[in-house]
């Protein structure tokens, strides 16, 4: 796949939605340059467009994944760990994935080290993402932050068990040193997982 229609993609299940003159800019190029890439993707089957008002003035077209997009973005465990599940028993299950936290936290910890809270959660914000997570910062308005994952590799397992995502959540109230809340599940139907945050 060409590389400007994989970052639109890969913006717009970041993003949930996004304007034309989003795309464009987040893309760095004219709103006639991201069109031709939008039209693409939209003949393919995996965009699809909506004309809506943001406030005076005319409609906008706002660009939106459709389910046949899901196949461009990282999901290799699924199978393994659906098997997992299947066939290992639950106290072997929790001890592997308590194993895996343990891995990830002992590669994330040098990275985080030196930095302040804010740099601290936008580095592991990064990190997740070369895992496979698409996450991202989001400033809340009561001065907590959040790291939003828009994709999980192993989200089969982790709806059935929930227990890749209790691990990673203790993870990063650990590498951070805060008390971290998940606010969003995608195995209850959310579109993220979203894990919220404030320096003590």
């Amino acid at each position: 796949m060409d590389s400007r229609r994989g970052a639109i993609l890969a913006f717009l299940k970041t993003r949930g939605h996004a304007t034309l003159g989003e795309i464009a800019a987040h893309l760095e190029v004219s709103k006639q340059g991201a069109l031709r890439h939008l039209e693409t993707l939209e003949e393919s089957g995996q965009v699809t467009v909506t004309s809506e008002a943001h406030g005076p003035g005319r409609p906008e077209n706002v660009y939106r994944l459709t389910a046949a997009a899901s196949t461009n973005f990282p999901d290799g465990h699924r199978e393994l760990t659906g098997e997992l599940v299947d066939f290992i028993s639950q106290e072997q299950l929790k001890e592997f994935f308590e194993r895996r936290a343990a891995r990830i936290e002992a590669e994330y910890a040098p990275k985080l080290a030196g930095l302040d809270f804010e740099a601290r959660v936008r580095e592991l914000a990064r990190l997740a993402s070369e895992h496979g997570h698409m996450a991202e910062v989001v400033e809340l308005g009561d001065g907590s932050i959040g790291i939003r994952h828009c994709n999980c590799p192993i989200q089969d397992v982790a709806s059935r068990t929930g227990l890749p995502c209790v691990n990673e959540q203790q993870m990063y109230e650990r590498l951070l040193g805060t008390d971290v809340a998940r606010t969003t599940w995608m195995a209850e139907a959310a579109d993220d997982c979203t894990y919220v945050m404030k320096e003590k």
